[in-house]
């Protein structure tokens, strides 16, 4: 195996497998299959956030390898790139392009803070929750250490991670990440729960791609160690 074209390491959300420019898709395809045949005790049962630095990979590439990944009982949750147009097919797979808690945008371009930072409180530690009277669009993105509410719609593109609950007054239809500190307790609402990725703590859970007829209010939680969606009272 070519320790110099794959890397892997452990991250707070679980492995991270960096993959340099390297040989064509096929062979890639290969070696990572070698790769994870020899360490599959290690990667059983793992969650991998993949880092292609400037290698291009359009959709039907990743779905290549995720279905790779997926047959060996792994998760790839997340490609992390300096391409949009990997970024960009990323996304439409219903995958994080961003670690949580980094200083990267949506479009994988760092940033000296996040998008909101937390203010200070006269206590000195950060307010209860941030309120946000707009609909956030593809490529914005919200990063916040206490709860999260919005008067409007987080559309296919746009990240909200909060390290409390999540509350959409409107529709949810991007990538929301509540609990990103740990917070097994947290929650997301919204009056149209359709995202292209949830996730909560360390739990992730992604729309079945048969829509419902009628929207409705639900909250989602961790029940028995999954991400449950409810209808919301």
């Amino acid at each position: 195996m070519d320790t110099q074209l794959t890397q892997i390491k452990g991250i707070r959300d679980g492995l991270l497998m960096t993959i340099s420019s390297g040989p064509p898709h096929d062979e890639l395809l290969k070696i990572l299959a070698a790769e994870i045949l020899a360490k599959s005790t290690f990667l059983r049962n793992s969650r991998i956030a993949l880092e292609l630095h400037v290698r291009k990979m359009h959709r039907d590439q990743l779905e290549d390898i995720l279905e790779l990944f997926a047959h060996h009982g792994l998760t790839v949750w997340a490609v992390l790139s300096k391409r949009e147009t990997t970024r960009e097919a990323a996304r439409k797979l219903g995958l994080a392009t961003r670690l949580p808690g980094s200083q990267m945008d949506l479009e994988g371009n760092g940033r000296p803070e996040p998008v909101m930072a937390s203010p200070k409180g006269r206590s000195g530690r950060p307010p209860n929750a941030l309120f946000v009277k707009e609909t956030l669009r593809s490529g914005q993105a919200i990063d916040y250490e206490g709860a999260v509410i919005i008067f409007g719609d987080v559309n296919p593109g746009a990240e909200v991670v909060a390290d409390g609950d999540v509350i959409v007054w409107g529709k949810l239809r991007g990538l929301v990440h509540a609990g990103a500190n740990g917070n097994l307790k947290a929650t997301i609402s919204a009056l149209d729960l359709t995202p292209t990725q949830l996730r909560i703590a360390d739990q992730i859970a992604v729309t079945p791609k048969q829509k419902r007829r009628q929207p409705m209010p639900e909250t989602a939680a961790i029940r028995g160690g999954q991400i449950v969606a409810e209808e919301w009272h």
